[in-house]
């Protein structure tokens, strides 16, 4: 009956509305009906809901448990002026044993599309190789059949997980990685923020100046959804992102996350061997420009 279970979900994985899953390099992305069909059947299943807790109360997954950006983020100063970076490995392990978590346990992740996927990278790049996206968020799992409920996440669970003890995988970029990436014709330094915030028009808060990181291309990351916010095809995304696969590729935004969705896109579902999200972003960026140490440009790119 289990063999049975597993086919079922890998062909609704593969078929679901017409879109072939099995194109993508890896299976880390899940259709929301697979994914239905995995969290009522598999009893290491455990879902992370990468929202903010007030969507979260107002509706979430049976059984589901809840993240949001200060819970992936370091519980101190230790980046000074640069907000928004990754949690250590021990804050999270905290967080995941008070969700049960074993190294039986496969994760869920659902969000609203963007948040799901910055989880997914601090995850990846620590050793949790037990992850699974849920395309198109909660609102695509809700729709697709997923039991849900109003309220608060359940009760706190003893779990016992530990990263593996193997150095973190190399899909950071550091600011020395970025400032070593400009104009070099190896890299590719994607800015995955909006036109505004590229073009210098627009300043979000939290970052130091406007502008943009020298020689970068622009790719937003919305580039890579349909109309119904779920990721495009293989072969749609192949045709906007092109032939960079030979290239050490480095994506930033503000402060990690959109360009997390981007190396998600780029290493799991294209495939290309060496791609690092910027965690400090234009955060970190800006704050070394504002302070004269590093370049920035702005307007229309030359």
């Amino acid at each position: 009956m289990k063999k049975l279970l597993v086919v079922g979900t890998f062909i609704l994985s593969v078929l679901a509305f017409g879109k072939d899953y099995s194109k993508y390099a890896t299976q880390t992305l899940i259709s929301p009906e697979a994914a239905k069909e995995f969290i009522m059947n598999d009893k290491n299943a455990v879902v992370i809901d990468v929202r903010p807790e007030a969507k979260f109360l107002i509706g979430n997954v049976e059984n589901s448990y809840n993240m949001w950006r200060p819970d992936m983020e370091p519980k101190d100063k230790r980046y000074g002026e640069v907000t928004g970076m990754r949690a250590s490995r021990e804050e999270l392990e905290k967080e995941l044993n008070q969700m049960g978590v074993t190294p039986d346990t496969t994760l869920v992740l659902i969000g609203e599309g963007l948040d799901e996927f910055r989880l997914w990278w601090i995850l990846d790049m620590y050793g949790y190789d037990k992850v699974k996206v849920v395309d198109g968020g909660y609102s695509a799992l809700k729709s697709a059949g997923a039991k849900t409920r109003l309220g608060t996440e359940p009760s706190p669970k003893q779990g016992n997980y530990k990263f593996p003890n193997n150095p973190d995988k190399d899909t950071l970029a550091t600011l020395e990685n970025v400032k070593s990436g400009i104009n070099n014709p190896n890299v590719v330094i994607i800015d995955t923020r909006t036109d505004g915030e590229y073009l210098g028009k627009e300043q979000k808060k939290g970052a130091f100046a406007k502008g943009r990181i020298p020689s970068c291309v622009h790719v937003e990351w919305t580039n890579a959804l349909d109309a119904d916010k779920k990721l495009k095809s293989f072969d749609d995304l192949k045709a906007l992102y092109g032939e960079i696969s030979n290239k050490e590729i480095i994506a930033y935004c503000q402060s990690g996350v959109r360009s997390a969705h981007t190396t998600f896109v780029l290493k799991e579902l294209l495939g290309y061997p060496v791609v690092k999200n910027y965690d400090g972003s234009w955060i970190e960026w800006s704050y070394e420009a504002s302070n004269n140490r590093v370049p920035v440009e702005a307007g229309d790119a030359k």
